[in-house]
């Protein structure tokens, strides 16, 4: 069991998921988050324990401040940018090309303009879904492929 932005998440602390992204907090001071996209049902790490990391789709690079910015290998279409902190931010980049906002802090859990606090995530699923259109979802279920490489 973690707990992430007032949220209890029991058997996986993936409070996040966008574009087939999934967003792993592990606990600690400071936080360690991990992005792992799954391809072809195989795990592709895009940050690994808040350091960025070469693959095959994305551009990952980080600044001094140790802002995670990634995007498409290729297009350079901006995808997401993160800050892992005590209190993580997320941006993520829609297909109009308008941005998402997400926070994270030790009280609640912020999607352009929507909160979610207090709530548990029991089992398998991801708390938050975020589409590339912007709408978001809660409760979505994770990929058994990625089930099954978390569960290693």
């Amino acid at each position: 069991m973690a707990r992430f932005g007032g949220n209890e998440f029991t058997g996986f602390s993936v409070p996040l998921a966008f574009m087939g992204r999934y967003f792993i907090l592990e606990p600690g001071n400071p936080q360690a988050l991990t992005v792992v996209l799954s391809a072809e049902g195989k795990p592709v790490f895009e940050v690994l324990r808040n350091q960025p990391r070469e693959n095959p789709f994305t551009n990952v690079s980080a600044t001094p401040a140790g802002i995670l910015a990634v995007s498409e290998k290729g297009s350079n279409r901006f995808l997401y940018k993160v800050r892992p902190s005590s209190e993580t931010s997320v941006v993520f980049g829609t297909l109009a090309g308008s941005e998402i906002t997400v926070r994270i802090s030790d009280r609640a859990i912020w999607v352009n303009g929507s909160q979610f606090k207090n709530d548990r995530f029991v089992g398998r699923m991801v708390g938050i879904l975020i589409k590339e259109d912007g709408s978001i979802g809660v409760g979505a279920p994770i990929p058994h492929p990625l089930i099954d490489w978390l569960t290693q």
